[in-house]
């Protein structure tokens, strides 16, 4: 894993993390996988620790990873036209994909010996790439070839959205979430056994300040205009739900409507992860939903390749 700041065409930066693995020469259509965090996490979340990263298991598939830190975490620059879109959510969901992405394609498509990318995505970051795959229209200098999302659903738990419209009341630009509230959000620790009681120790290093717009927008408007993005995205997506999921109601009425959402994908799956809390990667359950990622992933590039020749 390595860390990277590039430079954007509107004089913004993009930075986060990567990793290219060597990829065997009988490898065919390998994807880059393009890793989008939720709110209060950046790059990071997808590098915990050994154990909790998706840079371990795409190492040893050779897959290559990019993780990025969103606009407005680490040295990553907000959008120029914040306040020319209606929500927060929207700006960054379609810089992401009219600048950030092309730009990522340019510097590392090659050196990752990549053919598509597919969007990894977590909670306030599946939004973001939900709008983004939703803006796509093929032109815009990159192939996107499917989209995965987690840890967003389509009915907010009411007990944890009364608490965070508590906290936008808070006249800071930025709010910080306190570690204990935190782990039980997120983890649903120390009550349920669905991670190591050890995740707790990573929990301030990996908090970050969260933007008060993206946290107003999950809260407040993201379910009134979600579907417009949703039915216009055309590739493959991969959906998963925890079981204990903190934030989120998780049933398979839930499923049912999240996948009707997506009128126009060739092929999706929406799964509940079982044992597992809002933060799947963090989780006993994070392992497997990456392997789970990286197979589905290989798939997506597999199949647009194959499409394409047959063009």
């Amino acid at each position: 894993m390595q860390q990277f700041e590039v430079s954007l065409p509107d004089g913004g930066t993009i930075s986060g993390r990567f990793s290219f693995p060597t990829v065997a020469e009988n490898v065919h259509l390998p994807p880059l996988i393009v890793c989008i965090p939720g709110g209060s996490y950046d790059s990071e979340y997808f590098d915990a620790n050994e154990t909790h990263s998706i840079f371990t298991v795409a190492t040893g598939l050779g897959i290559p990873v990019i993780a990025l830190n969103r606009p407005g975490y680490g040295a990553s620059t907000l959008p120029p036209n914040m306040n020319d879109l209606s929500t927060y959510n929207q700006a960054q969901g379609r810089y992401l994909n009219s600048t950030i992405l092309p730009t990522l394609w340019t510097e590392f498509g090659g050196k990752a010996n990549a053919s598509a990318i597919v969007l990894l995505s977590h909670s306030i970051g599946a939004t973001v790439a939900i709008i983004s795959a939703g803006s796509y229209a093929g032109s815009e200098g990159y192939p996107l070839a499917g989209i995965i999302t987690s840890g967003i659903g389509t009915e907010l738990s009411q007990q944890p959205r009364d608490g965070m419209v508590h906290l936008m009341s808070e006249p800071s630009e930025f709010i910080h979430f306190d570690s204990d509230v935190k782990d039980a959000l997120m983890l649903q620790l120390p009550h349920r056994k669905l991670a190591g009681l050890d995740m707790r120790e990573h929990t301030e290093r990996l908090n970050k300040p969260v933007p008060r717009g993206e946290l107003h927008d999950i809260n407040t408007t993201w379910l009134g205009y979600w579907k417009e993005y949703s039915s216009q995205i055309g590739v493959p997506l991969l959906h998963g739900l925890a079981e204990f999921d903190g934030l989120w109601v998780s049933s398979p009425q839930i499923l049912n409507d999240y996948k009707a959402a997506f009128t126009q994908s060739p092929h999706v799956i929406c799964e509940q992860i079982p044992m597992a809390p809002h933060c799947i990667e963090l989780s006993f359950q994070g392992r497997a939903w990456y392997m789970r990622c990286c197979a589905f992933a290989t798939q997506c590039t597999i199949s647009r390749g194959v499409s394409s020749e047959e063009e």
